[in-house]
C-alpha cells in the first residue's frame, strides 16, 4: 500500500511486503475486484488499510460504481509521518463477473 517505484512491486526483497507502486495502488487495484467478488451479499465485510497517498476517496467511488460495494472510513490514525485509514467494505448488491 506504500507508494514506491513500480520495479519494487513483486520483488523478492523485504520491500515486497509494502511496495505498492504508483500511488501505492498497483497491487491494491488488482485485488479490489477479487475483494468485491468474495464479499457475500448481504453480510460480507472486508477491511483494508490505506494511506492518504492511495486516494481512498477514489477507491470508495470505484468500488461503489463498479461493484456495488459501500466503502466507509472505519478508523483513522496517525503513524509518524502518515495517516492510516481502515476502510470498511460491505456489498450493497450481489456482484457477479
Amino acid at each position: 500500500y506504500v507508494p514506491t517505484p513500480n520495479e519494487e512491486v513483486g520483488s523478492n526483497g523485504i520491500e515486497a511486503s509494502w511496495a505498492g507502486g504508483t500511488n501505492g495502488r498497483v497491487v491494491l487495484d488488482r485485488a479490489l475486484p477479487q475483494i468485491a467478488q468474495l464479499l457475500a451479499f448481504p453480510n460480507g465485510v472486508a477491511y483494508i488499510v490505506v494511506v492518504d497517498d492511495n486516494f481512498p476517496e477514489q477507491i470508495a467511488q470505484m468500488m461503489n460504481e463498479k461493484y456495488g460495494v459501500q466503502v466507509v472510513p472505519w478508523l483513522r490514525r496517525r503513524a509518524r509521518n502518515e495517516f492510516l485509514t481502515i476502510l470498511k467494505m460491505t456489498p450493497t448488491r450481489e456482484y457477479r463477473i
